[in-house]
């Protein structure tokens, strides 16, 4: 990895937190972790960029700038001009020697070196630091109830959850209301059920139906390739 990288460096977490504290509005903090781990907690203000095998592909192809990925990850509009500082972190990574060639890591830190003049990995990763500088760091694991007895709350329908850029997991009810579905610019549709019918203001090209029912014990790997190919034409 040392070899691969011409630009980045590792941080120590003290030098982030003088950068957070100081409110640094050229600071760019990317979070690498998967979006579970991120959403459970992570480092204030920090973007989560993290891997998929389509994304990874489509980044390794040049299909999707860096900077177009920052943009859609972001909560709010960020200004890109080449000058911030970027940290980025995973879980635990020690030494950018260490980070595997292969890893969605590596490749994330060589496409930011593309675009970003200071391009920086922090040491110890997200464990280090929030077990040293856990003020600075937030998420939803401090939502969850202290009483395992309470009890559970009716769900209204928020619509569609976003999971990636362009990519949202939704439900039946979802996908058949047209202008929930225009509002968020979906216009293709997998559907995994053999009973969801499809929309009408979906055309038969941009719709896959993985014919499966609500179990674990249904097989869904022989339609794995199919279903990225038609994720990645949507994309396209």
């Amino acid at each position: 990895m040392a070899d691969e990288m011409n630009g980045a460096q590792l941080i120590p977490g003290e030098r982030l937190v003088t950068w957070l504290e100081s409110s640094m509005e050229k600071l760019l903090l990317i979070d690498s972790r998967p979006f579970v781990e991120y959403n459970m907690s992570h480092i204030l203000e920090a973007i989560n960029i993290h891997c998929s095998k389509l994304m990874k592909r489509r980044l390794q192809q040049d299909k999707v700038l860096i900077t177009e990925l920052i943009q859609h990850s972001a909560k709010q509009k960020v200004e890109i001009d080449g000058k911030q500082e970027v940290v980025v972190y995973d879980q635990s990574s020690t030494d950018l020697a260490t980070v595997p060639p292969d890893s969605f890591l590596c490749l994330l830190l060589r496409k930011l070196e593309k675009s970003f003049s200071s391009v920086h990995l922090l040491a110890g990763g997200f464990a280090e630091f929030s077990n040293c500088f856990p003020g600075l760091c937030e998420g939803k694991s401090i939502l969850v109830p202290s009483c395992i007895s309470q009890p559970c709350l009716p769900v209204s329908n928020t619509g569609p959850t976003r999971i990636l850029p362009h990519l949202y997991l939704g439900c039946q009810r979802d996908v058949l209301n047209k202008e929930l579905m225009q509002q968020n610019e979906i216009g293709y549709v997998l559907n995994a059920s053999n009973t969801c019918p499809k929309p009408d203001f979906i055309p038969e090209s941009h719709f896959l139906r993985v014919p499966v029912n609500d179990s674990f014990c249904e097989k869904i790997f022989p339609w794995l390739d199919k279903s990225v190919d038609f994720i990645g034409k949507g994309l396209s």
